[in-house]
């Protein structure tokens, strides 16, 4: 009885043609800045909002502390 020496690798990619490292790193880099993009586009609004918020609620305690006229 003849050995088998064909994998499961191999057979699955029989007829496939191998793509070269460099496609395969260009694409996953392009892939990673389109998933920072996309963090960037959903945080920076959220960013923005916080700081105004931190900035409204710094400005408010400011106009509360001014003393009042003092009438004699």
């Amino acid at each position: 009885m003849p050995a088998v020496h064909a994998t499961f690798r191999s057979q699955s990619h029989r007829g496939h043609r191998q793509e070269s490292k460099a496609l395969v790193v260009a694409i996953s880099v392009l892939q990673l800045a389109v998933i920072v993009l996309v963090w960037l586009l959903a945080l920076v609004p959220v960013a923005l909002m916080a700081l105004g918020a931190m900035v409204i609620q710094a400005l408010k305690p400011a106009a509360a502390k001014t003393p009042a006229p003092v009438d004699s």
